[in-house]
């Protein structure tokens, strides 16, 4: 029963923050609008107490995001990402303490699947580049695998998460409602996890993404 509380409780707190940003969404539908909408490649490497678990960078992730404009130069945003670390150790002997040795390689990995809303500050929101700063916060679910031969340690988490975030928009052309959209973040999510005999308390990482986006105005 515990388990499934702590399950529940994250997707009831997730539900809560979609029905916030619809709320900002219906408010803004009676003047006109303007919404960024991006597709983006994620990139990263592990930051803090989990990088000596993962030291590898990271080329597998993406994310889903958005922007609505309640003002000319502010907006409010939210994301869905993915992101999977990995790392290959090289084989080595392990003593599992009970007369048992294994002398293999160990397979690490850790994904983790934020979900955030949050503000966004445009310098120049009507200029070819659009650079922003973003601050996103939400919930943050995670896996932690180690697998040694055949031997697997596998935990599952929810937890918070908290990202400033540094980008810009680049237009096609003046008119174009498309253009690209680049940016670097920092999360830190309160994740906790232990794997073998070592304890962590929180999951950093530094990501770079880039992408396409697309512009709409509603009036």
């Amino acid at each position: 029963m515990m388990t499934q509380y702590r399950i529940q409780k994250p997707i009831r707190l997730l539900f809560i923050l979609l029905f916030v940003n619809c709320q900002f969404s219906i408010f803004n539908c009676s003047a006109q609008t303007n919404q960024f909408y991006s597709i983006e490649y994620s990139t990263g490497t592990l930051l803090g107490a989990s990088s000596n678990f993962i030291q590898k960078f990271s080329w597998r992730g993406g994310q889903i995001n958005g922007q609505i404009f309640l003002i000319e130069n502010v907006a409010i945003g939210f994301k869905l990402g993915f992101n999977n670390y990995y790392s290959n150790v090289s084989p080595q002997m392990y003593d599992f303490g009970n007369g048992t040795r294994l002398y293999a390689n160990t397979y690490r990995y850790i994904r983790k699947v934020p979900f955030q809303i949050g503000a966004v500050g445009h310098i120049l929101p009507n200029g070819m580049i659009k650079p922003y700063l973003g601050l996103f916060f939400g919930l943050c679910y995670a896996t932690e695998t180690a697998m040694i031969q055949d031997v697997q340690s596998r935990k599952e988490n929810y937890g918070f998460i908290f990202t400033p975030e540094l980008g810009f928009y680049l237009k096609f052309g003046k008119n174009s409602p498309a253009g690209v959209k680049m940016s670097i973040a920092y999360n830190l999510a309160t994740n906790k996890y232990t794997i073998g005999m070592r304890e962590f308390k929180d999951l950093q990482s530094l990501n770079v993404n880039i992408g396409f986006t697309y512009m709409v105005t509603k009036r």
